[in-house]
């Protein structure tokens, strides 16, 4: 990764409502620390991070930096952004603001990620960097286990999927920054909407590859999935030589 620049884009601005209750779920606690600076210090402790945006809503910004951000003591340096009206719009305001940090775009990598992914592996992290480097974009899937149904407007079932070449998608997805610049650009231009952002990439024509993802990298989106997190914190403590 030598002379790569590594910047992670880390997008928190939804509001979180399918989790349920006054607080969004990017701030909720998670074992005495709230789920976002989990997620940012996982980031943190990789040598090769640059520095790091945060993506959060424009209302949070001052309150996220002075009450969560600056008591935690980063290593790297975090910049905040105010997000857009849609998850599109918010990465989109990630990567101007890496933009005017990059020392050179076309050298420099940039992993958007869930800010409520807050087990991404520096494993995971290397493979898609390394893959990334050599092909402008690289994401983490999981093979799809469960049997796939299409179904028609009234939920009747119209056939079974074949599920051998369909994936999950995670986060982070990693791409050489000038090049997820210039497909957010032609989204814009287009009227293009992507569900992910390597969608935005796939629609300007770019290559996309992928690598196994983790099954502990969940998104905390459900109140289900806290109890799951707290099963994955248990086990990955548990791991750890004493």
């Amino acid at each position: 990764m030598t002379g790569i620049q590594c910047i992670p884009i880390v997008v928190a601005a939804g509001r979180g409502t399918r989790m349920g209750g006054q607080i969004q779920k990017q701030y909720m606690v998670l074992d005495n620390q709230p789920v976002l600076i989990r997620t940012l210090d996982r980031f943190d402790r990789h040598k090769a991070m640059d520095r790091m945006v945060l993506v959060v809503p424009e209302q949070d910004v001052e309150v996220c930096m002075t009450q969560m951000i600056q008591p935690r003591g980063f290593t790297c340096l975090v910049h905040p952004v105010a997000g857009g009206n849609n998850r599109q719009a918010s990465v989109q305001n990630g990567i101007d603001k890496a933009m005017a940090l990059a020392r050179d775009p076309a050298r420099c990598l940039v992993l958007i990620h869930d800010g409520v992914r807050p087990f991404v592996s520096r494993h995971l992290m290397d493979r898609l960097m390394q893959t990334a480097l050599q092909t402008g974009g690289c994401i983490p899937v999981l093979a799809v286990t469960d049997t796939l149904k299409q179904v028609d407007t009234r939920g009747r079932i119209v056939k079974t999927v074949d599920r051998t070449r369909m994936f999950r998608a995670q986060t982070p997805q990693v791409f050489r920054l000038d090049l997820i610049s210039q497909a957010m650009t032609h989204a814009v231009d287009t009227g293009f909407a992507g569900t992910d952002d390597a969608s935005i990439m796939e629609h300007a024509g770019f290559r996309v590859e992928t690598v196994p993802g983790d099954p502990a990298n969940i998104k905390l989106t459900t109140p289900h999935d806290l109890v799951l997190a707290r099963h994955i914190l248990a086990l990955q403590r548990s791991d750890k030589p004493s």
